[in-house]
């Protein structure tokens, strides 16, 4: 089993019950988690300047990519290049119009940024934005004010799409959609179909197949080449029905174990986003913590899971390997 690296936020304590997400965070953290023995070490603690931020910010790593054998992270409004052999922040990069960020990769040579506060992705070119995607379909102009800072806002929600993540198959870049349930290609043209009912989160191509989280707590395999849709209820695989499993946010497909990271349910001023999980929280009213479970999902089985709040994250974003992949 391999060894992953997961992406999240230290909770402050007094934002239990009464902050929003925008300044719940102290500390953005990288763990290591190693999958056989079950220790766990915190790879980095991070915090992004002042400069950089809102005036009550919220310190919290959200998804992250490889690029070469640099690990690329986000925060709210920078990214960060990391280098694991030193264990040291090599670069920083940030730009007025970085809110919220949810993801970061390298896709065609350039970074694709997700500022999720804009409902765009950002293509870099160095420290420049080359291109502007807005994922609504409308200039993003419209809505924003192309000379103001963002960094320095603390939300701009509620958003009408609230992009989270951007993968690419063949020559074709996508970003998923949280409010439509959906990817939407950025250069223009059809959306994926409806991935499911509730919001998704993830999409993450492997071999011809792009497997979606569902927050709820579910997984969605898209066979790319015939369209078709496969679903996994989490539920029903673990066999857990009645007691929330949490956020499912953050998946690594290693061989046919598909790695899944759990968040504590947080309260939300936002409701509508919880409407999902109103019934199931009337019968569990006490949360579980953040973790990360293996499921074998073809054959139907929970495999293992690790406990992974007692190591200061309660909010867990991104699951990956954590050794670079091959070319």
């Amino acid at each position: 089993m391999p060894r992953l690296y997961v992406t999240g936020g230290r909770q402050r304590p007094s934002s239990l019950l009464t902050r929003d997400e925008w300044n719940a965070y102290e500390k953005a953290v990288l763990l290591e988690l190693d999958t056989d023995s079950g220790e766990v070490r915190t790879v980095l603690a991070y915090e992004s300047p002042a400069e950089r931020t809102p005036e009550r910010p919220s310190h919290v790593f959200k998804a992250a990519s490889w690029d070469g054998d640099h690990l690329l992270l986000c925060t709210q409004t920078e990214v960060l290049a990391f280098d694991p052999a030193t264990g040291t922040v090599v670069d920083t990069l940030s730009h007025p119009w970085f809110n919220d960020l949810h993801h970061v990769a390298r896709l065609d040579g350039r970074l694709h940024v997700v500022s999720t506060g804009l409902d765009a992705v950002l293509v870099l070119e160095g420290s420049e934005v080359g291109q502007l995607h807005s994922v609504t379909g409308e200039d993003p102009w419209l809505r924003f004010d192309r000379e103001r800072d963002y960094r320095r806002v603390a939300t701009t929600k509620p958003h009408r799409c609230h992009p989270n993540y951007v993968f690419q198959v063949g020559e074709e870049r996508f970003a998923t959609r949280f409010e439509q349930r959906d990817a939407v290609p950025l250069g223009g043209g059809e959306p994926l179909p409806r991935i499911h009912d509730d919001p998704i989160h993830d999409g993450v191509y492997v071999d011809g197949v792009v497997w979606f989280t569902v927050v709820s707590g579910h997984v969605v395999a898209l066979e790319v080449a015939t369209r078709t849709l496969t679903r996994f209820d989490l539920d029903a695989v673990g066999n857990e029905r009645g007691h929330p499993l949490g956020w499912c946010r953050g998946l690594h497909r290693h061989g046919s174990t598909t790695y899944l990271a759990f968040s504590r349910l947080r309260p939300t001023k936002l409701k509508q986003n919880l409407s999902w999980l109103r019934k199931p929280l009337g019968k569990a009213p006490e949360p579980r913590p953040a973790r990360v479970v293996a499921y074998a999902l073809e054959e139907g089985r929970k495999l293992q899971g690790w406990d992974l709040e007692q190591h200061g994250i309660s909010s867990i974003f991104s699951v990956l390997p954590a050794t670079p992949p091959g070319p």
